[in-house]
């Protein structure tokens, strides 16, 4: 799913507390993105609500959708979706942005239905620890951050690599042991995700 005019930048993870949210926010800022689409699904947000616009809630301190704003996007829409729905949200909620500009995705089962310009996927936790929509969001990815600050650490990056070869076969992927390093690959998402969104 695409829109003719629409340029889309997709952040997904294979974790909670991957980075996800930090990233989607360092791209809205680096590459002036207009829009932001925070996508949620399984239904575990306390919300009935399952396509949120309302400003005082995206504009909340300390949520995601907040985090977007700040960045700068000038307008962002938080996707709640319930098991079996999202497709047609999705439908929904990108048909209530303007025609042309940049949106920055966040969520990895937006990618089920999303056809991104380009799509980043951060890795914190070894492939056995993946949340279910991850190794799907993996697979379309284009560029691959492998965060090895944490849970990762103890493997070998040559095996990583390997894995990863086979589980993303298109996607590039760059290593991060620091801080100094987490903030060379963020610039290096940037200027990847600026070249494919031309």
């Amino acid at each position: 799913m695409t829109r003719a005019n629409l340029k889309i930048v997709s952040v997904s993870s294979s974790s909670k507390k991957a980075g996800k949210s930090s990233l989607a926010s360092h791209l809205v800022r680096e590459l002036g993105a207009d829009f932001g689409l925070k996508v949620s699904s399984g239904g575990t947000h306390p919300t009935t609500e399952t396509i949120i616009s309302d400003q005082d809630v995206i504009e909340r301190n300390g949520t995601d959708t907040g985090s977007l704003v700040k960045a700068g996007a000038k307008q962002v829409i938080w996707v709640n979706s319930a098991e079996g729905s999202l497709q047609e949200l999705l439908v929904r909620a990108l048909s209530m942005f303007p025609d042309n500009g940049l949106i920055v995705v966040e969520g990895n089962s937006a990618l089920e239905y999303l056809d991104p310009d380009f799509a980043v996927f951060l890795m914190a936790v070894p492939l056995d620890e993946f949340k279910p929509s991850s190794r799907g969001a993996l697979s379309r990815s284009d560029l691959v951050l492998v965060d090895r600050t944490g849970g990762l650490s103890r493997y070998d990056r040559d095996t990583l690599a390997s894995a990863l070869k086979t589980l993303a076969p298109g996607a590039r992927t760059l290593f991060f042991d620091d801080q100094a390093g987490r903030e060379n690959a963020w610039r290096e998402a940037a200027i990847t995700a600026r070249e494919m969104t031309k």
